[in-house]
C-alpha cells in the first residue's frame, strides 16, 4: 500500500522532525560535553544535579517529591549518581533516617560545562538560521507546549517516551 502524500509535502510529520531535531541538539550538546571531558556515554541526570544544587536541605525523598517518582525510584538514581562521583549523602542532623544529598564539585563542573555547551550550541544555531527564524521555531514551540507543564514534568515525559520509543539512554 502506497500511501497519498500531497504534493509539496516532504512525507516527514511534524512530530518526527521534532524528535530529529531534539536528538540533533542533544548529540551538539554531547559533543561540547566532550570536548570539556564529560565523555561518559550515560550523562548525570541534570535534574537532579540541579534540584541539589539550588538547595542545602536536599533530600532524597524531597527529589521523589519534586520529581514525582518513589522514594525508591529516587534513591535509586541518587545511589548511580553517587557512584559516578556525582553526589554525596550526609546524614540530617535533624533526623537520623534522613541524609541530605549534596553535589559534588564533578556534578557543578558538569552543569556548568552543559551550561554553557547548550549556550554554544543556541548560539550557533542563532547564527545559522537568524533571530527571525528562531524567534517563530520558539513561537512554534510554545504553540505546542502543554499548558502549565513544569519543566521537571516535561523531562520526566521525555524520557518516559524516548524509553517507549527505544531511544533512551543504552
Amino acid at each position: 500500500m502506497v500511501a497519498d502524500i500531497p504534493e509539496g509535502d516532504s512525507g516527514l510529520a511534524l512530530g518526527p522532525q521534532l524528535l530529529r531535531s531534539w536528538i540533533g541538539y542533544r548529540r551538539r550538546v554531547e559533543e561540547r560535553l566532550a570536548a570539556t571531558g564529560f565523555t561518559d556515554r550515560r550523562l548525570p541526570n541534570g535534574v537532579i544535579l540541579r534540584l541539589c544544587a539550588k538547595d542545602d536541605e536536599m533530600t532524597v525523598s524531597r527529589i521523589g517529591r519534586e520529581l514525582e517518582i518513589s522514594r525508591q525510584g529516587a534513591s535509586k538514581q541518587v545511589t548511580e549518581l553517587c557512584e559516578q562521583g556525582y553526589l554525596t549523602l550526609e546524614k540530617s542532623p535533624g533526623d537520623g533516617r534522613e541524609k541530605f544529598v549534596r553535589p559534588t564539585p564533578d556534578a557543578l563542573a558538569f552543569l556548568r560545562a552543559f551550561d554553557q555547551a547548550r549556550r554554544e550550541v543556541d548560539e550557533e544555531i542563532r547564527a545559522q538560521l537568524g533571530s527571525a527564524a528562531l524567534d517563530a521555531l520558539s513561537a512554534l514551540f510554545t504553540l505546542l507546549a502543554e499548558p502549565g507543564e513544569t519543566r521537571v514534568n516535561v523531562w520526566r515525559e521525555a524520557r518516559a517516551r524516548a524509553t517507549l520509543l527505544g531511544l533512551g539512554d543504552q
